[in-house]
């Protein structure tokens, strides 16, 4: 496991050099303030790969208390020093993401019940999965994979298209293309908006616009019923109530990827 091997290396010469690798021992881990976890399945693997004795009293999504213990495990001093940084810092930054973005989710939905939270592509290159499954476990869900699963044409697409006449053509030869699919436009002004759902548009993503363009996008929805509206940029806690308010169907944000990560407290004892 790549995670694992990573911090291990070829040996730990720190417990190799005292002596006490094949000593018995038991490490619990805790939180240390209310948290939504994320992670424990990966730290299940490690503690496998290991062939420690553990046993889990909370997993991924589920929200516990400050000081609420997650897991307890039992094996050699040597397989317990390896697994413990890794899982911790699994755990804390996993978790730091899956309680924000609940939080978000919250807030969100203190104004809009039936408002979701979407999440971008703008994380670190090579967690992708690690860090939808934390936004997962929070309550919120990916706005888009890749390039490969959804079509989102932006401003950089149509810079290509010289002309409206071309641009509308094109258009439409997308939506025949790729019958099953959504066509999502990002745009960044009420003029923007209109124009896209006239052609067909199944989703706008608003960019960057105030509340007051925002709420003329979402009245779109009277003349165009299927249509759905997103909010994007710079969405985070402290606005989400603001943007959920003006009726959109979801918010997209990169925020929780940049979540502080939580607290989690290891203890290790000598079995005897």
């Amino acid at each position: 496991m790549y995670l694992l091997q990573e911090d291990t290396g070829i040996m730990d010469i720190t417990t190799l050099g005292l002596g006490i690798g094949e000593k018995r021992g038991v490490m619990q881990m805790h939180v240390k303030g209310v948290t939504t976890l994320s992670g424990c399945n990966y730290v299940k693997e490690i503690l496998t790969k290991l062939g420690l004795d553990f046993t889990f009293y909370a997993n991924d999504g589920e929200t516990i208390d400050a000081k609420g213990q997650i897991f307890s495990c039992v094996g050699s001093a040597k397989a317990l020093h390896q697994a413990w940084k890794v899982s911790q810092n699994l755990l804390e930054h996993l978790s730091g993401i899956a309680s924000y973005t609940k939080a978000l989710v919250d807030e969100a939905r203190q104004e809009n019940p039936h408002v979701e939270v979407l999440t971008t592509r703008k994380h670190f290159p090579g967690v992708k999965k690690m860090v939808l499954e934390a936004v997962l476990a929070g309550g919120g869900a990916p706005h888009r994979l890749g390039l490969y699963d959804s079509i989102l044409v932006f401003a950089q697409h149509r810079m290509f298209l010289e002309s409206k006449e071309e641009l509308e053509c094109q258009f439409e030869r997308l939506k025949r293309k790729f019958l099953e699919k959504k066509i999502v436009v990002e745009v960044d002004s009420f003029k923007e908006a209109y124009y896209f759902a006239t052609i067909g548009a199944d989703i706008l993503q608003c960019e960057k616009m105030d509340p007051k363009e925002l709420r003329r996008c979402v009245d779109l929805k009277e003349k165009f019923p299927q249509l759905l509206i997103s909010a994007t940029g710079g969405i985070n806690i402290e606005n989400a109530q603001k943007f959920a308010a003006c009726g959109v169907d979801f918010l997209v944000t990169s925020s929780p990827y940049y979540a502080k990560p939580k607290d989690v407290k290891v203890t290790m004892q000598l079995k005897r």
